[in-house]
């Protein structure tokens, strides 16, 4: 009698774990793995938790470097139950000493497992020192709105001219197969005795472009009406280093593996 009730708990708890493993909402919670951590780059995670129909976690990449970081999400690849899936993020891109958080997450058919395991590959380092690319330098007032060197489109979108200031955006288009870096901060005016001054915007961002990108910047100039007036003054946008052209170099590094916390996740699922 004993071990018929023994055999009826053994079915019956069976039973209960596999109706759990099949609800759709039952969440299994992981444990959080220590931090990924290499020369370039580090990773921490929060919240892993898996359904049924998905598998997530909340990442924090933070760039220990002075360069940029690039992650194709194509290239992460989540092991779950024997089958690989990726997420379908746009790439990541980890400015300079920087920090970004993102959530990572995959569907399938059954993503609901004690463990899994994500692997980081697809990254890359693009260099902020190397690649120069020399482009003429522009009139101000312009002589023409557009020009083209190398692999970079550039086109005067506006131009406001002020007695102390002067601000011009522009497009750039990136036809190369590398990454493009352009940094209006390393931009100057030149006035006609030769005296230069440098971008007035310490708000100037980056621009980063793969192929076939497009993106708008801002050149800000600002020169004291003692010396000459910006409305009425010959002047040059001189670009100096502010144009790049990179080609990332891999980095490894590497993966983590999660596994069930089932404390958690049977007081969640109550």
């Amino acid at each position: 009698m004993t071990r018929t009730l023994l055999a009826a708990s053994a079915v019956m708890a069976s039973i209960t774990l596999h109706a759990q493993k099949v609800d759709p909402k039952h969440t299994n919670f992981y444990r959080i793995p220590e931090p990924i951590e290499t020369e370039a780059i580090r990773i921490e995670f929060k919240d892993p938790v898996a359904q049924l129909a998905l598998c997530k976690v909340r990442v924090e990449f933070t760039n220990k470097t002075s360069d940029i970081l690039m992650i194709k999400a194509s290239e992460i690849v989540f092991t779950v139950g024997g089958a690989s899936y990726s997420p379908k993020d746009r790439d990541f891109v980890i400015r300079p000493n920087d920090k970004i958080n993102r959530t990572l997450e995959v569907t399938g058919g059954n993503m609901h497992h004690d463990a899994f395991t994500v692997k980081f590959g697809g990254a890359s380092r693009v260099s902020r020192s190397e690649g120069k690319v020399s482009v003429p330098d522009f009139d101000v007032p312009p002589s023409k709105n557009s020009c083209t060197v190398g692999n970079f489109e550039v086109n005067l979108v506006s131009m406001d001219k002020e007695t102390a200031k002067t601000a011009a955006k522009f497009k750039v288009v990136y036809r190369g197969s590398k990454v493009a870096l352009v940094d209006p901060s390393r931009t100057a005016l030149r006035i006609e005795s030769g005296q230069e001054f440098a971008n007035a915007s310490s708000k100037s961002k980056e621009v980063i472009l793969n192929q076939g990108e497009d993106d708008a910047f801002t050149v800000w100039g600002e020169i004291p009406g003692k010396i000459v007036d910006m409305q009425f003054a010959n002047m040059k946008l001189v670009w100096n280093d502010a144009f790049r052209e990179v080609t990332p170099k891999p980095i490894r590094i590497g993966s983590v593996d999660f596994a069930i916390d089932p404390g958690l996740t049977e007081g969640k699922n109550r």
